[in-house]
């Protein structure tokens, strides 16, 4: 017995409205800069391959009983879990390596500081030397 259950035109319209919507505000935030092309290009794909998937109602069922869902809403939610599980995923590896990648940073900034420090101590001892020397000529030249 084939189960020939999918979501509503209505649903459907208003899925693919929302993901017209998306792709526009996703455009939007590369114009402003605000996200960078790799992560935009994954956002893009999946927004038209959602929009793809749910303007046909034959390829939602396919897709649907491809999962082994019931239902198109479960299979949808299930897809949406998982993406949202990878995006996790993705920023977690992202902000390892940023932490990794800013304290490797900080340690570079502090061995530059202290080698700048020991250096103006370093340049000050000599003008201190120096400083001394002219004053013990100029005295010997007074007194000579």
């Amino acid at each position: 017995m084939s189960l020939e259950i999918g979501i509503s035109l209505r649903g459907r319209l208003i899925l693919i409205a929302l993901g017209l919507v998306f792709i526009w505000f996703i455009f939007a935030l590369l114009k402003k800069r605000k996200i960078n092309e790799p992560i935009a290009l994954i956002w893009l794909l999946i927004s038209i391959g959602s929009i793809i998937v749910l303007s046909n109602n034959k390829m939602l069922l396919a897709f649907t009983h491809l999962l082994g869902a019931k239902y198109p809403a479960s299979a949808l939610a299930m897809i949406g879990f998982l993406f949202i599980i990878s995006l996790l995923l993705y920023f977690t590896f992202e902000v390892s390596w940023l932490r990794s990648k800013s304290k490797d940073l900080i340690q570079h900034v502090a061995i530059q500081q202290f080698e700048y420090e020991n250096k103006i101590k370093e340049l000050e001892q000599k003008i201190s030397i120096l400083s001394s020397k002219i004053e013990q000529n100029t005295n010997k030249d007074q007194e000579s």
